[in-house]
């Protein structure tokens, strides 16, 4: 089973700078960024409610109901502040840094983000010791962002 949702984590790893191109192009054909995080949005609630309407004729419980929408934490929302922002942020930034570089530095931060949620042990995370090796880790992720980015290259690594 961890096989197999590493190689799911990878094959939505692969999407992620696909999505960006893509939703820098509807931002192109709309002419709003903020329009095509709509339309983003939009795909989205589309794509999860008819799943979640299926799994609940199924027997799952999956709608939600008052009661578990009060139980979530007021923090909690922010997942899909984050979300949103990620999206603006991708959309933005692709046509301008490329795939390659947008998703190195894409990665640097969650490099950082996830030893920061295993070290404090953010919500939905266990406590875990931060071992010299992940630092060492963090620092060739770091390396590879300056080899991605290439600023020694002038204008021509942003071309």
């Amino acid at each position: 089973m961890r096989i197999l949702l590493m190689l799911a984590v990878f094959a939505v790893g692969f999407l992620q700078p696909v999505q960006a191109g893509f939703n820098a192009h509807a931002a192109e054909q709309t002419g709003s960024r903020l329009q095509s995080c709509l339309v983003n949005g939009i795909a989205y609630f589309v794509l999860i409610l008819p799943v979640m309407l299926v799994v609940q004729a199924a027997g799952g419980k999956v709608l939600p109901t008052l009661e578990s929408i009060k139980a979530v934490p007021w923090w909690a929302h922010a997942a899909g502040l984050f979300g949103a922002a990620i999206v603006l942020t991708q959309l933005t930034a692709a046509p301008m840094l490329g795939a390659g570089l947008l998703v190195a530095i894409f990665v640097a931060g969650q490099a950082v983000g996830s030893i920061a949620a295993d070290h404090y042990g953010f919500p939905g995370y266990r406590v875990l010791v931060t071992h010299p090796e992940r630092w060492i880790g963090l620092g060739l992720v770091v390396i590879g962002v300056i080899l991605v980015a290439r600023p020694w290259a002038g204008s021509a690594a942003l071309e």
